[in-house]
């Protein structure tokens, strides 16, 4: 997955827990980055880098994706088994976009 926003785009903190969605195949493992999730365990902290793409637009590669709804999650083109529930836990650092978040850590649920 491949996060895109503007230029402008500051990472946000939250406040409170954030609800998302995953893609994972099986063995809970995220079908892109090969990343693999366990039940209640929050995942190792990773520093969400930013790539300039042009002087508008910025794209994120490292940080944890995910979707803001499961309608958005069933829409993706990617290849996964299954959908599976996740938070942002509060005090995090993320960006969002209209359909996605990354963030630099994620528990799923």
């Amino acid at each position: 997955m491949c996060f895109r926003t503007t230029k402008s785009a500051r990472a946000k903190i939250a406040k409170t827990d954030i609800e998302c969605w995953k893609l994972l195949c099986k063995w809970n493992i995220a079908p892109c980055q090969g990343m693999r999730y366990f039940k209640g365990k929050r995942n190792c902290n990773v520093k969400i880098k930013t790539e300039c793409y042009n002087n508008i637009s910025y794209f994120i590669y490292q940080g944890y994706h995910s979707y803001k709804s499961i309608e958005l999650a069933e829409r993706s083109p990617l290849c996964h088994d299954y959908i599976k529930k996740f938070i942002i836990p509060a005090g995090t650092r993320y960006f969002e976009n209209k359909t996605e978040y990354v963030s630099e850590t994620i528990i799923m649920l």
